[in-house]
């Protein structure tokens, strides 16, 4: 599919309301707090090469876009980025890409966006009514009736050199439990060594660690936390094999942005 023509839950409720009103000082930080969520995922797409096929790194480290939220889906288009994409924000599972699609043609992001989720789906803003300001740094929009809220903006992605830095210095509050739940005996533990988890951010997809095994080849786990269950959940496994350049990637992003080893006797 051609398409010529992600934001916090928490947003949703301070843009409903918006009409064209001035915005209170909650409402703005709810609106930058969903910016930096959507950032937040972005870039944990391209520290892990995990991006849409169409995607391209901004040039300039920055990115303009237009965003249509939903309470339960969140979708944009950037030509700066060729692509469009759409993320379910609800249910077991944090951010789970849907689909995507290449963002191409001269048309604006908006006019794309309205062409990737269906032109019957929302309603870009017109008419002579001034869209709303919804914060600092060029963030505006307008309600679109129906179908959540759609807007454009500009985020700062960096390049994966700063991507891997800010990745150095995270601390995931709850590693500890991943890691209680890593020596638990819902995981199997037979013949591995040490297991290397990737540093990660609150929004970030999928959690990422290295199992070094004694016997048998080393593995790459993806897992997410189920937020129905309460649980870490095994999403994938990879093993060298599978594709050796790939498995080399994954490992050395991995031992790059380590956050913490669990080792086993």
């Amino acid at each position: 599919m051609r398409c010529d023509g992600m934001m916090h839950k928490g947003l949703l409720s301070a843009v409903v309301l918006l009409a064209l009103q001035p915005l209170a000082g909650a409402e703005v930080s709810n609106t930058q707090g969903g910016e930096q969520e959507l950032t937040a995922v972005l870039r944990a797409e391209i520290l892990w090469n995990d991006t849409p096929r169409s995607f391209r790194a901004p040039e300039m480290g920055s990115a303009s876009i237009a965003i249509n939220a939903l309470p339960d889906a969140i979708s944009y288009c950037s030509h700066d980025l060729g692509t469009c994409a759409r993320y379910s924000i609800l249910g077991f599972r944090n951010w789970m890409r849907l689909s995507s699609a290449p963002c191409e043609g001269r048309n604006s992001d908006l006019d794309a966006l309205v062409a990737f989720l269906g032109k019957g789906s929302i309603k870009p803003p017109g008419g002579a009514a001034r869209p709303a300001v919804l914060g600092r740094g060029g963030l505006a929009g307008s309600p679109a009736p129906g179908s959540g809220i759609i807007w454009t903006t500009k985020i700062a992605l960096g390049g994966r050199a700063e991507i891997l830095k800010e990745y150095q210095q995270m601390h995931p509050a709850d590693i500890d439990g991943l890691k209680s739940w890593l020596r638990s005996p819902a995981t199997s533990h037979s013949g591995v060594r040490a297991i290397t988890i990737a540093c990660y951010s609150p929004f970030d997809p999928l959690v990422y660690y290295y199992v070094d095994r004694s016997a048998g080849a080393p593995v790459v786990m993806a897992v997410f936390w189920d937020k129905d269950r309460q649980e870490w959940i095994v999403a994938a496994s990879f093993e060298r094999g599978q594709s050796p350049e790939k498995f080399d990637e994954m490992r050395r992003t991995i031992e790059s942005v380590p956050c913490s080893t669990v080792t086993f006797q």
